[in-house]
């Protein structure tokens, strides 16, 4: 009985936090002007290719070429939002953005779900969702038609999965669902789920493991080459990567460190770069000072405490050493890639979410104790105002034209 209550209470907790969570986002997305989702649209919001990726989730017919990275992601988001669409009609921003919303939902329910994991009591859970759904990732990334929102929640369930491991044993086709699914958004992203089969299995299991888990998406690839004439097949390679590699824009490994573990929380201030009409003109965060006040200092300073004391945390809990080996080798994994792939860090920041912020929960087994989660809270409610504040800095800067040009 007690337990059903206490299913019941997280349950209700969880409504109420999708609810927040979903209008939230709701009141960002109407911020942005219908041209970014169009042809000139380009990569306007910080580098992102919106206007592709709302065609591949609402056409068949539209060029899917980027499956070369994105493994079966337009079988995977295509089918939905047509279904979607079929129970509630709409345009296609409109379907788009409600399979987003439906991203943004299952993340918060994981993620609460992921705290209640590690140990932390409901109001606990409450303080840090707060503080992801405050998140500049998640307002700016879960608001949205992007790739980016389910590849974090792949990660995310993929955690998920290896924080059960350390309360119950897992069976071995959890651990290939989970490595499957930590492949099939992103490429890069797979090495969470190889990270959960080698914490949880011996070497030659964990190798057949992920073995299975590539074939599986490997097949699906290729189903969807067939649905979708335009996809490629991710296993064949990409040289076209090699131009995202070591750009001079990038700036310097500290404007992209603090773009990997503070802009994911805070956005800095964007700049703007001017297009040629008809385009909109481009925002980004690349190079921007980290915080433009004093409560973007705080919430900052209070993130870097939570985040340092959550790493102590984890480390010092024996029975979760191996989760901390999948988290950590995760991190390095996106730290050493993001050091040197891509133009725009922040673009990416939306991957670095699920892992940063399930290391701060463990900062309630830290000197910090109950303090942490009340940090968070703080952190968290500041943060959300700045970048509410911020996007609707950024969303009216792309409804402006080159001043020279107009």
């Amino acid at each position: 009985m007690r337990q059903r209550m206490i299913l019941a209470r997280d349950a209700a907790v969880v409504v109420v936090l999708i609810g927040l969570a979903l209008v939230l986002l709701g009141g960002l997305s109407r911020q942005l002007p219908p041209a970014l989702y169009g042809e000139h649209g380009g990569d306007a919001w910080f580098e992102a290719d919106i206007p592709r990726v709302l065609a591949n989730m609402t056409s068949m017919a539209s060029n899917h070429y980027r499956t070369k990275v994105h493994p079966i992601a337009s079988i995977v988001t295509h089918p939905i939002v047509q279904g979607m669409r079929a129970i509630w009609p709409g345009s296609d921003i409109q379907a788009a953005l409600r399979f987003i919303l439906l991203v943004a939902a299952l993340w918060v329910a994981a993620f609460y779900a992921l705290c209640r994991l590690i140990g932390a009591r409901w109001w606990e859970a409450v303080c840090f969702c707060a503080l992801a759904i405050g998140s500049a990732a998640f307002q700016f990334w879960f608001s949205v038609p992007e790739t980016f929102a389910l590849g974090s929640l792949s990660l995310l369930l993929t955690l998920l999965v290896g924080a059960t491991a350390v309360h119950r044993p897992v069976s071995d086709r959890l651990l290939i669902a989970a490595s499957a699914m930590s492949l099939s958004i992103t490429v890069t992203n797979w090495v969470a789920g190889l990270a959960v089969a080698a914490a949880n299995r011996p070497w030659r299991r964990a190798l057949r493991i992920s073995a299975i888990a590539f074939a599986i998406i490997a097949v699906i690839a290729v189903v969807q080459r067939l649905l979708y004439r335009l996809a490629l097949m991710f296993f064949l390679g990409s040289r076209e990567e090699l131009s995202y590699v070591n750009l001079a824009q990038s700036g310097t490994p500290l404007d992209k460190l603090a773009g990997m573990f503070w802009s994911p929380i805070l956005a800095p201030l964007p700049q703007v770069k001017e297009a040629l009409a008809p385009k909109l003109n481009w925002v980004t965060v690349q190079v921007s000072p980290i915080a433009a006040d004093w409560q973007g200092i705080v919430s900052l300073a209070l993130w870097t405490v939570l985040l340092v004391a959550g790493a102590r945390g984890l480390l010092r809990l024996p029975q979760w050493r191996r989760f901390a080996l999948v988290v950590g080798v995760t991190l390095a994994s996106q730290v050493v890639l993001h050091l040197f792939y891509g133009e725009e860090t922040f673009l990416y920041a939306a991957h670095f979410l699920p892992l940063l912020m399930v290391v701060t929960v463990f900062a309630r087994h830290s000197e910090l104790g109950r303090i942490a989660p009340v940090m968070a809270l703080v952190a968290g409610g500041m943060a959300a105002f700045e970048n509410a504040e911020t996007f609707a800095f950024a969303a009216a800067k792309l409804t402006q034209w080159s001043p020279h040009l107009q």
